[in-house]
């Protein structure tokens, strides 16, 4: 059961479908009336969008927003990059249901429709105009996405959904197994092997190139793991599955999965790259998991997608796995909800300075509240949208709505600098210097106002590209600091290297006991490091007058936290601090 359609490594049959389907989005375009006047209009209305309603969630693949910003700067140039990037969105996009398509076009169409409503509100003609070119534009999207669906594999088309006869015919085999184990009274494993360094390899080299390592795959478990008698089916574009008949328990199914992970430890060539599978298996043994392959297939996924946490990178199922997905997916639900219908709020923080004793920034927080989930914590959401794929959007959220705000508290009489938060999917983004430029100007923000925070974690991994992104950002005028500082993410080589102006000690260093002799001595040592190469510290989590006290004589220089105040509305910070142009006086705490 080894995959039939892998395709071979010559470079001229990929540039042939990418061809293929890029004319198709041209004919579908010429029957549909989505010339390029009519992409014209929808590029000019998404960077008017971006520019004047920034707040607006506008969801979009990068391929299309970069195709869309090109035409917009440029009307005269032809639509053939939109083609492109329109053919490689639906191509990219072949793991996902029709369904799911269908409904991201039709909530960029939504998006669209409110901000031409919102900025075209004097001028009926040219609104109307807008919203008819909107139309046509995503009835060529979805007349692309059910041509694709309905073209014949066999004739260089795309099947985009579940069965594929691969998946069909590794059912059916599974099905009659799991009967005559049922009749035998005899047990059944099965391992899905989930290999996800495809999707770097289809985005950096094409799916040609993919198929073919996925080929390498199975040659590896073909020719040094698998026994006569075991069964291997593909059931997704990076899943594997495969039967172990008649074992003798759950051990023979993870020694099984260990040769497997053993296979596939040595990189990979293809071409002139090699890759790490990244591979995670999960397992299922029947009849103990379930009585029926459906039932099989969905618990050993779920078992892999727990196995990705794990030191083994495998796991047998446990019924938690499954309570666990289904929470993961109903928070990533509610977050595309919350992003579409802009139910998100901002809770601010304040941070007190221990010599002037004046409130010195204010940290700006996500704040999630959902009627299903009830009151989520910035950090859930902000891991959710990780690994739902949202950490853009919910990034762009945050800062643009940030310094919406900021700029509201400075026509209150409310001045104080900000602190954000940036994580490590945002810090990743190859277009967040552009965006926080774009957003600090459009906002009228100074930049030098602004401090933008990084979780040491999120430096483990210091390249160069993420030091350029670093140096870039420092080059706008932005202030950066560290937060989670001392949990030894980040060489103190890289850390001397790194523009960074300030760091906050976190929590774990100044909890109840933070006056202990074990707590000062950490706490001295890192304020000390931190002042050599120059940054401004900062104690967070600062419970009691007691620590802040500790902290001020050990050289922290500002405090965040419950002593100094719990997180604020909007309303509350203009009713504390209006009119004192941000040099606030504020006691720590009632009797400190």
């Amino acid at each position: 059961m080894t995959p039939p359609n892998i395709s071979s490594d010559t470079p001229g049959e990929e540039a042939d479908a990418d061809a293929g389907v890029a004319a198709l989005v041209a004919r579908l375009a010429g029957e549909l009336g989505a010339d390029g006047d009519t992409l014209t209009a929808v590029a000019a209305l998404y960077a008017e969008a971006q520019q004047r309603a920034p707040d607006i969630f506008v969801p979009v693949s990068r391929g299309i927003a970069a195709a869309l910003e090109k035409i917009a700067a440029n009307p005269a140039g032809d639509a053939h990059a939109l083609h492109t990037a329109l053919g490689e969105w639906a191509l990219d996009a072949e793991r996902e249901p029709i369904e799911r398509m269908r409904g991201d076009c039709q909530r960029f169409q939504a998006a669209l429709t409110r901000a031409a409503l919102r900025l075209n509100a004097e001028d009926h003609t040219r609104c109307a105009d807008t919203l008819l070119a909107l139309q046509r534009y995503t009835l060529l999207q979805v007349a692309l996405l059910a041509a694709l669906a309905a073209r014949n594999p066999g004739e260089g088309g795309v099947v985009r959904t579940l069965p594929t006869p691969e998946y069909a015919a590794f059912m059916d085999i599974f099905r009659t197994t799991i009967e005559a184990h049922r009749v035998d009274g005899k047990q059944l494993g099965l391992l899905v092997l989930q290999v996800p360094k495809i999707e770097q390899v289809d985005r950096l080299l094409g799916m040609q190139k993919g198929e073919a390592f996925m080929l390498r795959v199975t040659r590896r478990l073909h020719e040094g793991v698998l026994r006569k008698n075991d069964r291997l089916g593909r059931i997704s574009r990076d899943q594997f599955a495969c039967l172990l008949p008649r074992i003798a328990g759950e051990g023979v199914a993870i020694l099984a999965a260990s040769k497997i992970l053993d296979a596939l430890e040595m990189p990979i060539p293809i071409g002139d790259h090699s890759f790490d599978t990244d591979a995670v298996i999960g397992i299922a043994l029947y009849p103990d998991h379930g009585d029926n392959q459906q039932m099989l297939v969905r618990n050993a996924k779920l078992a892999a997608a727990a196995a990705g946490e794990r030191a083994e990178h495998f796991a047998v199922y446990d019924a938690a796995h499954g309570q666990n997905e289904e929470r993961k997916l109903q928070v990533e639900t509610r977050l595309r909800h919350a992003l579409e219908q802009n139910t998100f709020g901002l809770a601010f923080t304040p941070q007190f300075d221990l010599e002037s004793r004046r409130i010195a920034t204010l940290g700006y927080n996500l704040q999630w509240a959902d009627a299903e989930l009830g009151a989520m914590p910035e950090g859930g959401a902000i891991e959710a949208a990780e690994t739902a794929g949202l950490i853009r959007e919910v990034t762009w959220w945050l800062y643009n709505n940030a310094f919406r705000q900021c700029e509201e508290f400075s026509v209150d009489g409310v001045a104080l600098p900000i602190a954000l938060k940036l994580s490590a999917g945002g810090l990743a983004q190859p277009d967040i210097v552009e965006f926080v430029d774009r957003a600090l100007r459009t906002w009228k923000i100074a930049p030098q106002q602004l401090t933008i925070e990084v979780h040491e974690s999120a430096l483990a991994a210091v390249n160069a590209s993420l030091k350029e992104t670093l140096t870039e950002l420092k080059a706008l005028g932005v202030r950066l600091g560290i937060d989670g500082f001392g949990t030894a993410s980040v060489s103190l080589a890289n850390l001397a290297e790194l523009p960074f102006d300030e760091v906050r000690i976190g929590g774990t260093f100044l909890g109840d006991n933070a006056t202990g002799t074990l707590h000062v001595k950490v706490v001295r040592a890192l304020a000390h490091l931190a002042q050599d190469l120059g940054l401004t510290v900062t104690g967070g989590g600062v419970k009691d007058a007691d620590t802040a006290l500790a902290l001020s004589t050990l050289g922290c220089k500002r405090i965040q936290g419950p002593h100094v105040g719990r997180a604020l509305s909007a309303r509350e910070v203009v009713s504390c601090l209006k009119g004192v142009d941000g040099q606030v006086q504020l006691p720590l705490a009632p009797g400190s």
